[in-house]
């Protein structure tokens, strides 16, 4: 499937979704009171966020999808093909517009067809296919280390760092049964190509690494925006908040993740003794900051395999650069958004 193609087939429902999506944010932006006296004032909490940490914010989610971009590049290199970076991230963040986009992860299935151009081979599809369920898997180990330092140092319960062991315990194992059958040319073998890739310690540590990066900025940014409405110990709630993201994600069927990923960020900071309004607004002021990168992301990507001229490259590099520079300039010489009014 071309990219022309792909862009006809989304035309319509990609119109429908953003535009339920703006009309959300503004019955919550104009008239939040008809959603309830919660919401109305989790609203008003949400105009006095600086936002230079929102800004923050911004830069370390969009570092967190360079990194999981550079990790699908690793995926790719590890099954045979060959990607450059900038192919990688374009491919990526189009990906990430459809998941803001569109309900139902439809974005995996468009990076799995638009990686596998880069894969050699007549079931390369299949061989793609691997890649997220690779990633996913490496990144719920990682994880599961974050999760057992919380247990050991008290701030989570003891009976999740059995959960980790046996999710970890069975990535270990998919790898050695991956090994086992690397013969035959049926589906199976090539879905768990990558897998196999991961069973050989250099191949697999650049993986580790962007994954590493990935999650880091991601505790990042979520911390930036739990300190911008200055909730105390923001690194200790990111350490939290991030893992429990990762779960509840699967759960999410909305585009951006709506609800979802408000909710998780309120329950969390909410049993941590934070107020109901606090907790509610940096819900949303999460959720939005990373829809916000995840469209930008995508946009941009969209220019670069839309356009694959050197000359249009630049042009596109070169407008979101000029983009980026503005909000960063108006942001420094603002104060609270509250003050904005």
């Amino acid at each position: 499937m071309s990219i022309g193609e792909g862009f006809r087939l989304l035309d319509r429902r990609t119109i429908a979704g953003f535009g339920l999506l703006l009309v959300a944010m503004g019955l919550f932006v104009v008239r939040p009171a008809i959603l309830g006296r919660p919401l109305a004032g989790t609203a008003a909490t949400l105009s006095h966020v600086h936002p230079i940490w929102v800004l923050a914010a911004g830069f370390s989610f969009a570092a967190g999808v360079v990194c999981s971009a550079c990790a699908w590049r690793c995926g790719v290199g590890m099954c045979g093909g060959r990607i450059g970076r900038l192919d990688s991230g374009a491919r990526y963040g189009l990906g990430s517009l459809v998941n803001s986009l569109l309900p139902g992860h439809l974005g995996g299935a468009v990076r799995i067809a638009l990686f596998s151009r880069a894969l050699p081979g007549s079931k390369r599809l299949w061989v793609a296919g691997g890649i997220p369920a690779a990633i996913g898997a490496v990144r719920s180990a990682l994880l599961g280390i974050l999760i057992v330092a919380e247990v050991a140092t008290g701030v989570l319960p003891a009976w999740m760092a059995l959960v980790v062991g046996g999710a970890a315990g069975a990535v270990v194992a998919l790898c050695v049964w991956a090994r086992r059958t690397s013969g035959g040319d049926g589906r199976l073998p090539h879905l768990l190509q990558i897998f196999r890739g991961l069973s050989r310690s250099r191949a697999a540590a650049p993986l580790l690494g962007w994954l590493a990066c990935s999650i880091a900025a991601e505790l990042a940014a979520v911390a930036a925006v739990v300190h911008s409405l200055g909730v105390r110990a923001p690194v200790t709630a990111a350490l939290v908040i991030v893992p429990a993201l990762s779960v509840t994600s699967f759960a999410s069927l909305l585009p951006a993740g709506l609800g979802v990923t408000s909710g998780a960020v309120a329950l969390v900071l909410h049993q941590r003794g934070l107020d109901v309004r606090t907790a509610l607004a940096a819900g949303i002021a999460t959720n939005a900051v990373e829809t916000a990168i995840g469209l930008t992301a995508g946009i941009a990507g969209s220019f670069l395999l839309a356009f694959p001229s050197h000359a249009a490259r630049r042009w596109t590099l070169v407008t979101v650069g000029a983009c980026l520079s503005v909000v960063l300039a108006a942001t420094f010489a603002a104060g609270p958004l509250g003050d904005l009014a």
